[in-house]
């Protein structure tokens, strides 16, 4: 274990127990690891203390890139399996995590209320979770949960002084500009229909994204459907158990009031990876064009000024410009290409 790491590199612990504790490496041996200033992930707690995990206690052991005073936060790993590194930038990881704690409650429809509506009116896409939805359409949704890329929002209907579904928050579901990110929706959408009336429009779906991209890549999917815990471990490499006890509030009846700040955390942590999520999904569907995109303007600022500008002065496609449009976005199975990882 020692080896592995270097004094002051910021890890995460997974223990046998399905616990998560994410600290400052200190030193180690070949039976145990000792951490300092730790965040325990499934309470919240902060500890500026040191603390020591034994071997035979862990599960496993992740990087997470860059050491804690280099200025090493924009690095991204090339793979997972030599390194075991956390793949997303260390500076990101760490503000999705704050982000989880700095969510905003809207307990009624007061001025936070209307100015948390603006807000999210204005966003290109929302991430969705909704409460009570798995009891299908005799469900009453009494958390919804809007997240942003930096922000999340819980709105709590116990206090709402209309019974009904907030006309605004249905405005917001039913708009056709505003892309809602969910992960395997359907039962949110049947209880939407159904139980309120409000038909959601351009949805995201990480469920489906992710089974069209094993899809195309394996040419099947697997037997068991992907949990939002499953898609952060095969995109980011995140301990396998991340977020699986936040996940288990979704079953929750949410009847008792107020709500305790355990279970706000959780459902905000269900909401704080659906965007990076969707983003990292479309950047797979989009690799073919993204890399054409990129051909085509490395033809103009990699060659002559004579010829960058006969080029822009000219109209037609050329068979230069033919050869870097990619078949595969031509065909119903155009994700071919994609590699899923």
């Amino acid at each position: 274990m020692e080896q592995r790491f270097k004094e002051g590199e910021r890890i995460l612990i997974v223990l046998n127990t399905g616990e998560n504790f994410e600290g400052d490496y200190v030193k180690g041996t070949d039976t145990r690891i000792e951490i300092d200033n730790f965040l325990h992930y499934e309470s919240g707690n902060k500890f500026d203390t040191k603390w020591t995990f034994y071997k035979r206690e862990i599960c496993s052991v992740l990087r997470i890139t860059g050491k804690k005073n280099d200025d090493t936060s924009n690095e991204k790993v090339a793979t997972k399996t030599v390194n075991n590194n956390i793949l997303i930038p260390r500076a990101e990881y760490e503000r999705l995590l704050k982000m989880t704690d700095d969510y905003i409650v809207i307990k009624t429809d007061d001025k936070t209320y209307y100015d948390s509506i603006e807000k999210l009116s204005n966003f290109e896409s929302l991430g969705v979770v909704a409460s009570n939805c798995e009891k299908g359409r005799g469900g009453r949704i009494k958390m919804l949960v809007l997240s942003t890329w930096k922000q999340v929002f819980i709105f709590s209907f116990h206090n709402f002084r209309t019974k009904r579904f907030p006309v605004e928050l249905a405005d917001i579901l039913q708009s056709h500009y505003i892309k809602k990110v969910v992960f395997n929706g359907g039962t949110l959408v049947d209880c939407l229909l159904h139980a309120y009336n409000i038909h959601m429009n351009n949805i995201y779906d990480i469920q489906i994204s992710h089974l069209l991209l094993m899809k195309n890549s394996t040419g099947e999917c697997r037997e068991e459907l992907p949990t939002i815990g499953d898609c952060l471990t095969e995109y980011f490499n995140f301990s396998s158990t991340f977020i699986t006890a936040a996940l288990e509030i979704l079953k929750d009846t949410w009847e008792i009031v107020p709500v305790e700040i355990d279970k706000l955390k959780k459902i905000s942590k269900v909401a704080t990876y659906l965007i990076l999520l969707k983003d990292h999904q479309m950047s797979l569907m989009m690799k073919d064009y993204d890399q054409a995109v990129e051909a085509y303007n490395n033809l103009f600022s990699k060659s002559t000024n004579y010829h960058s500008l006969e080029m822009a002065s000219n109209q037609k496609c050329t068979k230069q410009i033919d050869d870097l449009i990619p078949c595969a976005l031509l065909k119903p199975n155009s994700l071919k290409s994609v590699k899923y990882a």
